[in-house]
């Protein structure tokens, strides 16, 4: 089974008389449509026009609108009256309400380690190597750690950021600078 497909093909004549008629009927159209409007509009305006000339107009007065305020004023309330029986009346105590503690966020602070290694000599190159970068010292960071059995551990930071999109950028920063095991801390 063979399928088949039209093509229609125009000409540079046809489509301008295809642009030419679609551009009449839409002249057209709206011409018909604002001649509606028009004629609708004229129409009302002679009905308002008759009606205005014919009717009387007789003044009438406007009734009093009263908007209830939810407290009835003093002289409507209804004296009280003693009960005739005693009766005991019990009155719900409301619920104390209880205080729940609502957890204060802690500061969250980004840092991005860059450095950590059990040599010092290795943390006294990379410290200069940030201050070269841009990284004073008041922004480095050293944290030591005694480990049993594996002597000193030393973590160089630098910090600490505002946000974790801080944090990322600089850590591109400082693995593009020779600094390729950075990464973001969060204390």
């Amino acid at each position: 089974m063979s399928r088949s497909y039209y093509v229609i093909e125009l000409s540079a004549r046809w489509l301008t008389v295809l642009l030419i008629a679609l551009a009449l009927v839409m002249v057209l159209a709206f011409a018909l449509g604002y001649g509606a409007a028009w004629s609708v509009l004229s129409s009302e305006k002679t009905r308002q026009g008759v009606a205005v000339a014919t009717a009387t107009v007789v003044p009438t007065d406007i009734p009093e609108v009263v908007i209830p305020t939810g407290i009835a004023p003093a002289t409507e309330r209804p004296a009280p009256t003693a009960p005739a029986t005693p009766t005991a009346t019990v009155t719900p105590v409301p619920p104390t309400p209880t205080r729940t503690k609502v957890p204060t966020p802690e500061k969250v602070e980004f840092f991005v380690q860059v450095l950590a290694s059990t040599s010092s000599d290795s943390v006294a190159a990379a410290r200069t190597k940030l201050e070269e970068n841009g990284f004073s010292g008041d922004y480095q960071h050293l944290i030591t750690l005694q480990e049993p059995g594996t002597g000193t551990l030393f973590k160089l930071r630098v910090g600490p950021f505002p946000d974790r999109s801080s944090a990322d950028r600089v850590a591109q920063r400082m693995s593009a600078a020779g600094f390729p095991d950075s990464w973001v801390v969060v204390e």
